[in-house]
């Protein structure tokens, strides 16, 4: 009788341990690094987010650079509102009427605003009816909350505009960022998570 009770409790701890572990093993896969709450008014998010830039060492003018769109599926029980800032490197030109030659700024980020004529890249939202531009943050802000295990198609394109670009970004190192910024319906915005894509043109 004694042997037996010592087996099922040996069983018992041993299938505690299991549970744990398996409980563990999905927290890990299915929960981001913890994001800065600014406060602990966003915490415990947890959120799925699909969609690659392509794998290639080099962009050319034209070329895509995202090879799946990027969605986000907000996995917590709280609704949450979504805002985002796409930055890529930008050469500024300016005609030198002197010398007349064209001449060139270092190679910095710049915020995407979609005005024209300022940007050297073209990005396509994946329904530009519910992005809205604020030029105080250089934020996009979606129109929709991100409630539980609803997906969001956010972002389809990216490209640097063939028209725009020449020889001057020839061998420069380009960054394109993607930052996603999120927060409660009575939160502050804390930054979820920050998508890159690095290459030389």
């Amino acid at each position: 009788m004694k042997k037996r009770f010592t087996l099922s409790l040996i069983s018992l701890v041993a299938a505690a341990f299991l549970f744990v572990g398996t409980s563990f093993a999905w927290f890990v896969i299915n929960q981001e690094t913890p994001i800065d709450t600014l406060g602990g008014s966003v915490s415990g998010i947890v959120y799925n987010i699909d969609g690659d830039f392509i794998e290639d060492n080099y962009l050319y003018p034209d070329e895509e650079a995202i090879l799946n769109p990027f969605t986000i599926v907000n996995q917590s029980k709280d609704s949450l509102y979504l805002r985002v800032k796409v930055e890529y490197t930008n050469i500024d030109r300016s005609y030198n009427s002197n010398t007349e030659t064209y001449e060139f700024t270092v190679p910095s980020q710049r915020a995407y605003t979609n005005v024209p004529g300022l940007e050297d890249i073209d990005v396509t939202f994946n329904n530009p009816a519910l992005f809205t531009y604020d030029s105080g943050d250089s934020y996009w802000y979606y129109a929709q909350d991100l409630q539980q295990g609803v997906s969001h198609q956010l972002i389809d394109s990216i490209y640097y505009d063939g028209f725009k670009v020449s020889n001057e970004y020839s061998n420069v190192d380009i960054t394109l960022s993607i930052t996603l910024e999120v927060k409660t319906l009575d939160g502050v915005w804390s930054t979820l998570t920050t998508l890159l894509f690095q290459a030389m043109m």
